[in-house]
């Protein structure tokens, strides 16, 4: 490698841990604020319409027409725990 070379290289790479740096300082605030956003949304709605049986709890069977059976995802309540409540202990 070249002696001039050297100098470009040093300069380039501090310029990339100053921009690694500056966008590193710039993310860990927003991924906080998101996750006390979400942490607020888990208090105040910690379950969510079950989707497969649209919150009835009740869904058709794949197999049998015109069967209805509870739903397995929600055990027929119609609400299923959003990701994360159980996790931050919300609901």
């Amino acid at each position: 490698m070249p002696k001039a070379a050297l100098p470009a290289l040093l300069a380039l790479a501090a310029v990339t841990v100053f921009h690694l740096t500056t966008f590193l300082l710039l993310l860990v605030p927003l991924l906080a604020a998101a996750l006390l956003g979400y942490r607020r949304l888990l208090t105040r709605r910690p379950y969510a319409t079950c989707r497969p049986c649209r919150g009835t709890g009740y869904r058709r069977s794949a197999l049998i027409y015109r069967s209805n059976g509870r739903c397995p995802n929600c055990t027929g309540i119609g609400e299923r725990a959003r990701p994360g409540a159980r996790l931050l202990n919300v609901h």
